[in-house]
């Protein structure tokens, strides 16, 4: 029997979409995505900058990033990512009973 006679009891995709509605979803959805990450996130920006090898371009990108955390945390907006950064340094402090503490 050949199996074009046996319907798949799974959804099969249809052919590949790559423009039309999926590219426009794709695009809103990346542009939200970075647009949180900027607002909320300017530590791990700064983070990345302060990385980079140093040169003139270099340190006005650290300039405009440390401003950028600057408003970030004077708004507020770095409140979530700073909560769930201390959560986060909290839960790698736990040890177990008689455990010494991990070494800095």
């Amino acid at each position: 029997m050949a199996d074009e006679h046996h319907p798949s009891p799974v959804d099969l995709p249809g052919p590949p979409m790559t423009s039309g509605p999926v590219l426009r979803w794709t695009t809103v959805i990346i542009a939200v995505a970075t647009l949180f990450l900027g607002l909320t996130n300017a530590t791990a920006l700064n983070g990345w900058a302060v990385e980079l090898a140093p040169t003139p371009v270099s340190a006005r990108i650290v300039a405009a990033t440390e401003a950028w955390e600057e408003t970030t945390e004077r708004l507020l907006l770095a409140t979530p990512r700073a909560w769930m950064h201390a959560r986060w340094k909290d839960l790698q402090a736990l040890r177990f009973a008689g455990q010494e503490p991990a070494a800095e």
